[in-house]
């Protein structure tokens, strides 16, 4: 072992707590964090998810996050066995005449081939979420000028008025992604968001009673207002935050 996960274990034993004390306190399941311990990557969804593991993991136990990582890295190469192969030997060459036509058959059964299986994958990769459709944002109401019946009647002017904010009801949350960003999302007790997003991409969501944030898979690559407005970054760029909970109290004390 490179040694990430015994300092790991050490550092959280130093401190007198258990598994289930971190697992309580950063919301990591005691079969991941046995799992970093013990240097036991497979058994963690992706190599995104245990860098966000780990970074969070030491920052809890106060260590040197930045080591951890370059030690990870340094066990993860080691442990990915290089790709041998046989020595290639060559194949004696015959001489094969096709017709123009043959040629033109075979080429468009192989361009179906790879449109079809194309199609399958994204039919398959697609997450299944409920028929959530986010209510439109609100706008400010318009003032409209009705002219006079009598033109020869000059009306005294009026102090512009001012415009109304924009009012927003239940909660309502803008989110914009800077970076690749997975999201699980429960919408007033329902999932309606689980899979990628990507850079560039806006979306918006709207409740109730209650917005939750189950997963943030990059918590620094997405910026979000609640009913308009911008709140800080929920963590940094690869780190995982989980159960952000919003409710019309939390909007309030922003």
């Amino acid at each position: 072992m490179a040694g990430e996960g015994k300092i790991l274990q050490d550092a959280r034993e130093k401190k007198g707590l258990t598994l289930k004390n971190v697992e309580e306190e950063i919301k990591i399941r005691i079969m991941y964090l046995e799992a970093l311990e013990n240097e036991q990557y497979e058994i963690l969804p992706g190599t995104a998810y245990t860098k966000g593991f780990l970074r969070t993991y030491s920052k809890h136990l106060e260590l040197n996050s930045a080591h951890i990582i370059d030690l990870f890295n340094s066990s993860f190469q080691q442990k990915t066995p290089s790709e041998s192969y046989p020595p290639l030997t060559p194949i004696q060459s015959t001489s094969v005449w096709f017709k123009p036509i043959v040629l033109l058959v075979m080429g468009l059964i192989a361009v179906a081939i790879v449109i079809g299986i194309t199609y399958l994958s994204r039919m398959n990769i697609k997450p299944q979420l409920s028929d959530y459709k986010p209510a439109p944002l609100p706008t400010a109401p318009q003032t409209s000028t009705v002219p006079s019946s009598d033109q020869n009647t000059v009306q005294p002017s009026s102090p512009a008025k001012e415009q109304s904010p924009a009012v927003y009801q239940g909660i309502v949350a803008e989110m914009t992604f800077k970076q690749n960003c997975w999201l699980k999302v429960k919408v007033d007790g329902a999932i309606v968001e689980d899979g990628m997003n990507e850079a560039g991409t806006t979306k918006t969501l709207q409740g109730t009673q209650k917005i939750e944030f189950l997963t943030i898979g990059n918590a620094g690559g997405i910026l979000v207002k609640l009913n308009g407005k911008e709140i800080p970054s929920l963590g940094s760029s690869g780190e995982v935050v989980r159960n952000y909970i919003v409710t019309e109290e939390v909007i309030k004390n922003l």
